[in-house]
């Protein structure tokens, strides 16, 4: 019955404090903090959070578990804030509102760091979107489906340095003493001082494309730089590196929500419908065709369903969409869809 009270006294202070309470709840709330000055510390904390979280704009998804997870690791480090982390992660079951979990944990953060911490905050766009916000220096992220980005809450050294993986595109503000970073799992880094590039870190092969300015990309003790309209590819398992020219409205188009192919064999449109729809794909080529048919389409707001009927079309295959099955933690997994590439 403990842990009950506990949880009512945390619905409270997060109503009272986000203007939500009524004035029974109001009273309740009031007495609490009238008697225990801990009690009125925490909805103080509450409170200064909730500041941190109006301010934080543009951000239009997120994987709150994941984001959760990282930002309550980053409190246990410190090994200070103990009873924070278990009010946190009570209201996190039963609150339902993302956003206000994330920037409620890092906006505590700011405000109790000590001066050498670093906060960071992490940002993950929901599967099958695309999320756009900005940083702290102003600078315009978009990320793709299933993209995270890792960031400091504040830029103080003398470089910008975020950490990617999945997709994203860049608008880096100018700044010539303060360059920016992307940093990416396989250990690539590319510089920018201010321009438009795009970055896609899926795995061992991580590759960028530069729309204007112009950047250097790092990968072990190689250093490339990019000129607009070409793209440079990285591959850490071979540790091969390769730059060629590409087409800038076919590479960028997803961050406008369209998909666009331009002569791309049919392995390549399923991998980027896939990742546009947050469906799993499985190609059965048994006769290894798929690069044999090249698919030049631009789709912008068709169901998948159209979409497959539009490519069975233009090649010789057969599908099946299977709904998606519930899991035994109530989850559902992702829409399947088969396809069969037929010898001709």
């Amino acid at each position: 019955m403990q842990e009950e009270h506990h949880i009512d006294r945390e619905i409270l202070f997060f109503r009272y404090a986000a203007g939500l309470a009524s004035e029974i709840e109001k009273s309740q709330v009031e007495e609490l903090i009238a008697g225990s000055p801990e009690m009125a510390g925490e909805l103080d904390a509450v409170r200064e959070a909730l500041k941190i979280s109006r301010k934080i704009h543009e951000m239009e998804s997120y994987d709150i578990h994941a984001g959760y997870r990282e930002l309550r690791d980053v409190i246990k480090k410190t090994g200070k804030r103990k009873q924070l982390i278990r009010f946190l992660s009570r209201a996190a079951a039963i609150l339902t509102i993302p956003l206000l979990i994330t920037t409620l944990t890092f906006g505590y953060l700011a405000f109790h760091k000590t001066p050498e911490e670093i906060v960071y905050a992490e940002v993950v766009s929901a599967p099958g979107l695309i999320s756009r916000f900005e940083l702290p220096d102003k600078s315009k992220v978009w990320l793709n489906s299933n993209a995270m980005l890792r960031y400091p809450v504040h830029f103080n050294g003398k470089a910008r340095e975020v950490e990617l993986e999945g997709e994203g595109y860049f608008e880096v503000q100018s700044d010539k003493e303060h360059p920016f970073y992307v940093k990416t799992t396989s250990g690539t880094k590319i510089m920018a001082y201010g321009t438009r590039f795009n970055v896609n870190a899926g795995g061992e092969l991580v590759e960028a494309v530069l729309a204007e300015g112009k950047v250097a990309v790092s990968y072990g003790d190689q250093l490339q730089e990019v000129n607009p309209g070409e793209k440079i590819s990285i591959d850490s398992k071979t540790k091969e590196i390769t730059i060629e020219e590409v087409n800038l409205y076919e590479k960028l188009a997803w961050k406008d929500g369209k998909i666009i192919f331009r002569n791309a064999p049919l392995n390549e449109v399923f991998d980027q419908l896939s990742k546009r729809y947050n469906v799993d794909i499985i190609l059965h080529d048994e006769y290894n065709q798929s690069g044999r048919y090249l698919s030049r389409v631009t789709f912008t707001d068709e169901t998948i369903q159209q979409i497959f009927s539009y490519l069975e079309i233009a090649a010789p295959i057969e599908w099946k969409i299977s709904a998606p099955v519930k899991n035994n933690d109530s989850t559902l997994t992702k829409q399947r869809i088969e396809v069969w590439l037929k010898k001709k």
